[in-house]
C-alpha cells in the first residue's frame, strides 16, 4: 500500500473511532473510567475475532471503478445488441472491449487486475472465444478482505455522521438525510431465510433505483477528475440483520 492510501486509510480510521467516541460521548452514564475499561474489552475481542477471520488481499479491488464499468455496459448503446442485450466482448481492442469500458470510464491504469477482480467478484464471465459477458450488477465478495473492512468502517462513521447531520439542523423545513429502520423482536425462525430473500428482493430494486439516479448526474469519470472541487460522495446503503435477542 502505497503512502497517499496508508495516509487515506489512517484518515478513514480517524474519523470511525471518532464517530465511536461521539457516540461514547453523548452517553451521560458512562465514566471515563468505564469508557477506558470497554476500550481495553473491546480491543481484545478484536484481535480474536482478526485470528479467526484471517482477511487476505490479491491486489485492491476498486469495487466503485468496477461498478462504473459494468454500468456503462449494461447502459451505453455501443455495448448493446439491437435488443438491449449486452454484447459480449473481448478483452483488448480500439472498437467496443474490456479495455475501451476501462478506458472510457478512466480508470485504464486499473484495466488488467481489474478484469480478474470482475471474475473474482461475480461481476462478469468467460465465453466462447474468449469474449467476456456480464453476469450480475451486484459485486460479491466472499471472503474478508482490506476493502470490505474499509467499507465497513466507512458505513458505520457515515451513519454516525447522518444522524449528527440531521438532528444538527434547526430549521423545520431543512432537508433531512433518509435515515430508517425497520424491525420487529419475535421472527419466527422458520421464516428467517424468507425474510434474507425479501429483503434482498426488495433492497435490491429500491439500490438499482437510486444507483440508476446517481450515475446519471456523476458525468463522466475523466472530466469528474479534472473538475473534483465542489463535487461530493453521496449514496445508499442498505442492509437487512438478524440477530439473538437477549435472555
Amino acid at each position: 500500500m502505497n503512502r497517499a492510501r496508508r495516509l487515506s486509510s489512517h484518515a478513514r480510521k480517524a474519523e470511525l473511532l471518532s464517530a465511536v467516541f461521539t457516540l461514547c460521548g453523548l452517553d451521560p452514564t458512562l465514566s471515563s473510567e468505564e469508557l477506558a475499561r470497554l476500550v481495553d474489552q473491546s480491543r481484545r475481542v478484536a484481535e480474536r475475532r482478526i485470528r479467526k477471520l484471517k482477511p487476505g488481499r490479491k491486489g485492491t479491488v476498486d469495487l466503485d471503478a468496477l461498478g462504473h464499468v459494468v454500468y456503462r455496459w449494461l447502459r451505453t448503446s455501443k455495448y448493446l445488441d439491437d435488443d438491449g442485450r449486452p454484447l459480449r466482448l473481448p478483452l483488448r481492442g480500439q472498437g467496443a472491449s474490456l479495455q475501451s469500458l476501462f478506458r472510457e470510464t478512466g480508470h485504464i491504469n486499473y484495466f488488467s487486475s481489474g478484469v480478474e477482480h470482475l471474475r473474482n467478484v461475480g461481476r462478469v464471465k468467460k465465453v466462447r472465444n474468449g469474449r467476456y459477458l456480464p453476469c450480475a450488477e451486484v459485486s460479491i465478495v466472499q471472503s474478508l478482505s482490506p476493502e470490505l473492512v474499509e467499507l465497513l468502517a466507512q458505513t458505520i462513521n457515515r451513519v454516525v455522521a447522518t444522524v449528527l447531520h440531521n438532528t444538527s439542523l434547526r430549521k423545520k423545513d431543512a432537508i433531512r438525510l433518509v435515515e430508517r429502520v425497520t424491525m420487529v423482536p419475535d421472527l419466527p425462525g422458520k421464516e428467517v431465510n424468507a425474510f434474507k430473500l425479501f429483503a434482498r428482493e426488495q433492497g435490491g430494486a429500491l439500490i438499482d433505483t437510486v444507483n440508476d439516479w446517481l450515475e446519471r448526474r456523476r458525468g463522466n469519470q475523466v472530466r469528474r477528475r479534472a473538475t473534483h472541487a465542489g463535487r461530493l460522495t453521496a449514496g445508499l446503503h442498505v442492509f437487512a440483520f438478524v440477530e439473538k435477542n437477549p435472555k
